[in-house]
């Protein structure tokens, strides 16, 4: 994908020389980052709630034209998993809603880098830019960024 680097890179340039960063950093961003971060492995520690969890894989299903966010994680030796899927309310907002308890909130914590799910219970609904922030993820970012500009478009 060197030509969609280039591109890419090319896109930032103008982006800057026309004073449109703020789109830079809304879109562009997690274009670049896509897939460049492998989860698996990746120890979650809540020393506070004393939980230690190890990601074992996030992965993105498509089902029924939306995209279902796998994840699978280990903690003390069990190997566990939760899901939530994308979609589209009035207004076009972008959000899925995912039903949390201490471990799983410490794991979409360290994976989406919002540090204020950590400790959630019960359902928390998540927005573009949670989406945006797996979009890193291997396995997952360009089957969320391909189905955003999908959803977007309409």
């Amino acid at each position: 994908m060197d030509w969609a680097d280039k591109a890419l890179r090319r896109l930032e340039e103008i982006t800057k020389a026309r004073g449109f960063s703020n789109l830079l950093e809304e879109y562009l961003r997690p274009a670049m980052e896509a897939e460049t971060v492998d989860p698996r492995g990746l120890v979650v520690d809540d020393a506070e709630k004393g939980v230690k969890v190890v990601i074992k894989d996030v992965r993105v299903i498509r089902e029924g034209g939306r995209p279902r966010v796998v994840v699978e994680y280990e903690v003390n030796g069990v190997t566990k998993s939760f899901y939530f899927t994308w979609g589209v309310r009035k207004g076009g907002i972008v959000n899925a809603g995912v039903r949390l308890d201490e471990e799983k909130a410490a794991v979409l914590a360290a994976l989406t880098g919002y540090q204020t799910i950590r400790g959630k219970r019960g359902t928390v609904t998540l927005y573009a830019k949670h989406l945006f922030a797996l979009a890193k993820y291997k396995g997952v970012g360009w089957g969320l960024l391909r189905w955003y500009a999908e959803v977007m478009r309409e």
